[in-house]
Order: C-alpha cells, then sequence, then structure tokens
C-alpha cells in the first residue's frame, strides 16, 4: 500500500513532535528538518488538529505540540483518518464469467492484505517509534518518483582497504547501517516512507 504524500507527512510530523516531549515547535522547523514543503506541512498539521492530535499554540514563542499521549496514537488510526478509507482496488465490472470472477477474488485477497496491514498498524504507537529516535531527516518523496517503478540499483561489494593504521574499515557499499532505528534500513520499523 502507497500512501498519500499529507499522510506520509503527517506520520513524520506526529513522530517529529512526540520526539520534542510537549515543547512547541514550528511548522517550519518540521519542514526544515524533513526537507519537506512548509505550505504542504502547515496545512497537513492543521488536518491533524482538526482530528485532535496537534495543539496549536498562538503568540511569540508559540507552534504546534502533540496534543496527546503518544503511547495513545497508533499509526493505523491515523493511516485510516487521513487516507480516508482507501481500497486496494475499484470495484470490477462486466459480466461474469469475463475475468470479473478472477478480479473479485483478487478484489478478496487484496482487502484481507490491506486489513491485516492495517491492524499491524493499530499495534505500533508514536511512543515506540520515538523510544527508537527521530527517523534521518531526508527528502519526501516527489508526486512524480511515485508513479514511476523505482530503477533497482547494482549491489557492488567493496574490497575492505588494507589500512597500515589500526583504523576502522568502512563497511561495503549496500551494507545494512550498524545502528538500528526508525526509518533506516535493517529496522523492523523500516518502511521507506
Amino acid at each position: 500500500m502507497r500512501f498519500k504524500l499529507q499522510t506520509d507527512y503527517a506520520l513524520r510530523a506526529l513522530v517529529y513532535m512526540a520526539a520534542k516531549q510537549g515543547e512547541n515547535c514550528t511548522t517550519d522547523e518540521i519542514a526544515g528538518y524533513f526537507q519537506i514543503s512548509a505550505a504542504h506541512l502547515g496545512r497537513v498539521i492543521r488536518r491533524l488538529q482538526n482530528h485532535g492530535y496537534v495543539k496549536a499554540i498562538r503568540g511569540r514563542r508559540g507552534g504546534v505540540r502533540l496534543d496527546r499521549d503518544p503511547e495513545s496514537v497508533n499509526l493505523g488510526e491515523v493511516v485510516e483518518v487521513l487516507e480516508e478509507g482507501a481500497q486496494p482496488l475499484d470495484p470490477p465490472t462486466g459480466e461474469p464469467g469475463n475475468g470479473v470472477d478472477d478480479a473479485l477474488r483478487l478484489k478478496a485477497v487484496l482487502r484481507r492484505a490491506h486489513g491485516l496491514f492495517v491492524n499491524y498498524l493499530n499495534k505500533v504507537t508514536l511512543a515506540e517509534l520515538v523510544a527508537e529516535g527521530l527517523p534521518e531527516p531526508q527528502p519526501a518523496q516527489q508526486p512524480s518518483e511515485e508513479s514511476a517503478p523505482a530503477e533497482p540499483q547494482p549491489t557492488v561489494a567493496a574490497e575492505p582497504e588494507v589500512a597500515s593504521s589500526p583504523e576502522k574499515t568502512p563497511e561495503p557499499v549496500g551494507a545494512p547501517s550498524a545502528a538500528p532505528g526508525y526509518g533506516r534500513p535493517g529496522s523492523p520499523t523500516y518502511g521507506g516512507y
């Protein structure tokens, strides 16, 4: 399942605010951390505010902050609110026997997979993600990249260099990060969002 860009931004912002533990954050601060559009993030944060996840504080030292306990916010709930009941497939049309039966079976399988996916997200809270650390700052996928399939990148194992001093040898290209954490390859929560 691919999330809408607003859901991606919302999840990033919620994790960031949860990590700040009640401190006021500005939209520009969050957008700058993740290198995403502050204008789009502002609209997403207003939507989160309308659903009771975020509180806006006015004034010179104002900003936004998480308005709920991170332990009580699960990802499935946030995704369902922002994705507005997205379904994996549109209903098939046509005469029975002309491929419609196969499409109905496929739809049932994909709905079940979608349900399992959402059930898993319902078990993951913001508090768990924050315990693993803030996600690495990286730009969000641009809409044009979403429609194009990713090109497979060849993995080339590098020969370790022989060092004359007892320095650490570099990791081979494509090796997973040594420090597991939220948003990093090798992490149980890595989803690439």
